[in-house]
């Protein structure tokens, strides 16, 4: 950054860091001169947000439920936008136009025999908490969701995986033509739908008291009309018929467990197979007798509907053709206190610190995008159809992505990144304090992480998971090949997509005094600022290649545990896997001279833009432009979400897919092309040397 002071103050400043240089800790990617400046930006910055200033954000953003493409939605754009401009940012709207579904009516579920009885499908009034009983609020359905209106037997089908269909057809039960019940857990529930639906059940009845998307994720996010294409007007569609690839054919409903339990313990036919136990205090069956049937109708209301997402930004004085890009979602399938509107509570006090500092003279080297992001609970969808709009100049300009969704509902941080940012969020967590202890962030991260873990060593850094899907970083790592990370401030949180996940819950539990919410925007404003101003960029690929080699170690060991490691290339995967992390540690070095002779050496500047573009690009490399298997949309040869994980992350995705599959061709091409892409980054680390 660069602050605008008067020459005499510049050149005082210089004398004392000179003088006491060697006290003060350099800050990563900066010299010595500016990581005093940097430190004497990022404390006047942390100074501003407030708890007071963060809840009446939230407040404000939770006074109605705000599903995707409905006028409430659309006033928390514009709460947004004007917050923004208010605080001296440039913010606008972007509009996208995307295939959506809400409720006509309340869904029913019914037990026909060996009784009648309908079920509730809405959950009820709290006396405590005054919005709960808003008229606004909707029932409980999914997003993409088919209409239907089937009768047939139940089947309870524990997590409807594939594993649990074999299990079901091992004691005889098929569930083709009946209705499955599945319980939450252990993977997304848009693949609990497809793999329901593929086995022909003709209605899924999900055991969770929880609105959610079931799209099929795995296959590709964004509008389900327009995929790797912006759903702006003049984009051709898809016809439904196309877009079935995406999304349910058949009936999806949730259902909260007290009403599920009513289905479940009057089942009959075999006893539970191993691990289809659930957490009833009865023995389970798992039915597909027709002394049990259900009634299951769902009528929805699809149309093509008006996203808006919140674009502000504030231009880089030096590399104005440079984006750090910050972006969180502000879609609620109700009211959404802590999915997502901490995160938007967090990102308006981040965007108001910064506003402070641009009152103060103070500008970024680079650019600075924020993105309030609409549509993210049906799939993602205003950050896809954002990243497909733009996405040659990203692929350009982006330097990284940094995505926070749920930014609090309790006090243990954690994150999840691509392996070249997690010195960054390191050094920044050690300069963020904890509000409740008073250590640093990453002190009470670490210890905890102990606590967990016994055998966690004095120094062990803790652990930074890696990125699937399930939110806005998708598109940008995942399609296009940006560096992206994720965190939030986490805890105990039984609310989840429901009617209380509310700003009563939020003041009353999750963050009572609001300073999480200081916290996270601290942290998430210090991170961008780093990334923005820093001379050399810290992305540093050393823990990109231990992490590779870690994961094809797991690959590799799961491949001999299934006697499928013929086609293995062990030596070719190793060497490759040497190279970039040679060539990384050699970039690395030289990253760190140049910044230390930034302040001293004129050519050190030119040499630095040609190095931090290659740091930049390395991650672009992983990109393989035909697409994952059978999934052209996810391209990124290292990060990708499995088809049967959900959220979680699968590295080295297409392998272990193989691996999963017991392929032995796909995996030998899986590896081939992860090769490449390794070698690629290899030679794009290697000319930032030259």
């Amino acid at each position: 950054m660069r602050l605008r002071q008067p020459l005499a103050y510049s050149l005082s400043l210089v004398i004392l860091a000179s003088h006491s240089i060697t006290f003060a800790q350099t800050i990563d990617g900066f010299s010595a001169v500016r990581s005093q400046e940097e430190r004497s930006a990022e404390e006047r910055f942390r100074a501003v947000p407030a708890p007071n200033s963060a809840r009446e954000h939230l407040r404000r953003l939770t006074i109605d439920p705000h599903v995707a493409g409905t006028k409430e939605d659309y006033a928390t754009a514009i709460y947004v936008r004007d917050q923004m401009r208010s605080f001296g940012l440039s913010a606008d709207l972007k509009e996208y136009q995307v295939w959506l579904n809400y409720p006509k009516t309340d869904p029913i579920v019914e037990l026909i025999s060996p009784r009648r009885e309908r079920l509730s499908v809405r959950e009820s009034a709290i006396k405590e908490d005054p919005t709960s009983s808003n008229p606004k609020i909707t029932p409980l359905f999914n997003g993409y969701a088919a209409s239907g209106d089937v009768t047939a037997p139940l089947v309870y089908a524990n997590y409807g995986l594939p594993p649990d269909y074999e299990a079901l057809e091992k004691a005889g039960v098929n569930v083709k033509g009946k209705i499955v019940i599945v319980r939450y857990g252990n993977s997304f529930r848009g693949v609990k739908a497809k793999v329901a639906q593929d086995h022909g059940a003709v209605g899924c009845i999900m055991s969770a008291g929880q609105r959610g998307s079931a799209q099929f994720l795995f296959q590709y996010p964004g509008d389900p009309l327009t995929p790797g294409k912006p759903a702006i007007p003049g984009t051709p569609r898809l016809s439904l018929e196309e877009a079935y690839v995406d999304i349910p054919r058949i009936p999806v409903q949730p259902l909260a467990y007290d009403q599920a339990r009513r289905l479940i313990e009057p089942l009959k036919g075999p006893v539970r197979p191993r691990g289809f136990q659930g957490g009833f205090p009865f023995a389970y069956h798992v039915g597909g007798t027709n002394d049990l049937r259900v009634h299951l109708k769902t009528d929805m209301d699809y149309q093509t509907r008006t996203l808006w997402d919140v674009v502000a930004r504030i231009d880089g004085a030096a590399e104005k053709d440079r984006w750090v890009i910050m972006g969180n979602h502000r879609d609620a399938w109700v009211f959404g206190a802590v999915d997502p509107n901490s995160g938007t509570a967090t990102m308006l006090e981040t965007a108001r610190a910064f506003g402070q500092l641009l009152k103060q003279g103070w500008q970024p080297r680079r650019t600075i995008i924020l993105c309030s992001w609409d549509g993210e609970e049906y799939g993602l969808i205003g950050s896809t159809e954002w990243a497909e709009e733009n996405a040659a100049e990203l692929q350009q300009k982006a330097v990284a992505y940094l995505n926070v969704d749920v930014a609090v509902n309790g006090p243990n941080y954690g994150a999840s990144s691509v392996p070249s940012l997690w010195k960054l969020i390191r050094a920044a967590t050690r300069d963020v304090k904890d509000p409740k202890t008073g250590k640093s962030v990453y002190q009470q991260w670490q210890d905890r992480a102990r606590e967990q873990r016994a055998e966690l060593d004095e120094e062990e850094e803790p652990r930074i998971g890696p990125l699937g899907s399930g939110s806005d970083y998708t598109p940008f790592l995942q399609h296009l090949g940006i560096p992206s990370t994720d965190m939030g401030f986490g805890g105990d949180y039984g609310v989840y997509h429901s009617a209380y996940d509310s700003f009563y819950w939020m003041s009353h539990f999750g963050d009572p005094d609001f300073v999480y919410h200081v916290a996270a925007a601290q942290l998430w404003g210090t991170m961008a600022m780093r990334l923005a101003d820093a001379d050399g960029l810290g992305l540093d690929y050393t823990d990109y290649a231990n992490q590779m080699r870690e994961y094809f170690d797991e690959a590799l060991k799961l491949a001999k545990h299934r006697h499928l490691e013929s086609s293995i290339d062990e030596k070719s995967i190793n060497d490759a896997v040497k190279r970039f992390s040679e060539e990384a540690t050699r970039l690395e070095r030289e990253r760190q001279r140049l910044v230390a002779d930034a302040d001293k050496s004129s050519s050190a500047a030119a040499k630095l833009r040609r190095l931090n573009d290659a740091l930049i690009g390395a991650e672009r490399a992983f990109i393989d432009e035909r697409g994952l298997r059978g999934r052209p949309w996810y391209k990124h040869e290292i990060y990708a979400p499995g088809i049967f994980t959900g959220y979680a992350s699968q590295p080295l995705t297409d392998f272990r897919q193989a691996i999963d599959d017991r392929n032995l061709t796909a995996e030998k091409e899986g590896l081939e092309r992860i090769i490449a892409a390794i070698d690629r980054a290899t030679e794009v680390l290697k000319k930032g040397r030259e």
